[in-house]
């Protein structure tokens, strides 16, 4: 008999990983233009719920009616705002998906309780992110809640789709050793996310400079960073070798999965994508829209990496499966 709630959770599901992308992707943007104050209050921006798209809609004082942590705010800007605005929208209708998989979690939580937490847990990673989201306006991109945004997002990524693996039946992997691959992929994901976290930080810093010294060109920027910028750098090549070694025994010698190497395949082209954005980010003056596709690059590299990693825990070994 089929489980009518299932399946409308199986085809919801998509929506909602959909929409965590669409959201980090927009937040990208808003960090690479410097939106992140295009809407100084919250939750409503600049006092109204559809924010102004000229100067002349605000108050003549607005630049200390609106101050934030006791400083003035920048100079209107209507493409900031509407940036910012934009990613709030986005922000609401992923509140609005996960909600609506939080409920269809619960119709079938007698007979896959698993997927119910993890749906509830996704919802809590929503609410509890877009209340940070209001801190980082708040603080004025206080160090520190930026990283802990980015954390929470991965982490609500880890949890959809490790429902997305709950609810989609996986290809057995037969391979040797198993044991030493699923150890290897577990080594590299902490990697990834460590590196993650190194990037935000490095984000902060840059996001400090700036805003303390508005007329700095971005080709300064990187003299200004410190040793943190560099153990960024270097701790990359580190993961990119482990990463081609972990990728491409994966590809050669497991058998039985192609949706494993697809995967695989995937994530070499992400991550070559990636170390070529952080290049041209370093040596061609920290361009915006590169800093975008970086930080793009980073989730879909940890994201793929979850998921080679969850395939390998779902195997076996060549002997244990003969």
């Amino acid at each position: 008999m089929i489980n009518i709630s299932y399946e409308k959770y199986k085809k919801f599901l998509p929506v909602v990983i959909a929409t965590v992308f669409s959201l980090i992707f927009v937040g990208s943007v808003v960090r690479t233009t410097g939106s992140g104050m295009g809407c100084p209050d919250w939750p409503k921006c600049f006092g109204q719920f559809i924010p102004p798209t000229h100067i002349d809609q605000l108050p003549a004082d607005y630049k200390s009616l609106y101050k934030v942590a006791g400083r003035e705010i920048a100079d209107f800007s209507a493409f900031k705002t509407w940036i910012e605005y934009t990613n709030r929208l986005f922000g609401v209708w992923t509140g609005i998906a996960t909600l609506i998989l939080a409920f269809l979690g619960l119709k079938i939580r007698k007979s896959h309780s698993l997927i119910n937490k993890l749906s509830i847990s996704a919802l809590l990673l929503v609410i509890f992110n877009g209340w940070l989201g209001s801190k980082v306006v708040s603080t004025h991109l206080m160090p520190g809640i930026i990283t802990a945004h980015m954390i929470l997002a991965m982490l609500l990524v880890f949890c959809l789709l490790k429902i997305k693996y709950l609810v989609v039946n996986i290809e057995p992997v037969i391979v040797d050793n198993i044991k030493k691959y699923k150890n290897v992929s577990l080594i590299l994901l902490v990697m990834v996310f460590v590196q993650i976290i190194l990037g935000t930080q490095v984000r902060e810093q840059i996001d400090h400079i700036t805003n303390h010294n508005h007329d700095l060109p971005r080709a300064n920027w990187v003299e200004n960073l410190d040793m943190v910028f560099y153990v960024h750098r270097s701790f990359s090549i580190a993961i990119v070798l482990g990463l081609f070694y972990f990728l491409k025994n994966i590809i050669k010698e497991v058998k039985g999965s192609v949706e494993l190497k697809k995967i695989a395949t995937k994530l070499v082209l992400v991550m070559f994508g990636e170390v070529a954005a952080g290049a041209i980010l370093v040596y061609f003056k920290f361009p915006a829209p590169m800093q975008s596709l970086h930080l793009i690059f980073s989730i879909l590299m940890i994201a793929y990496l979850f998921e080679i990693t969850m395939i390998l825990f779902k195997s076996k070994s060549r002997e244990v499966a003969l």
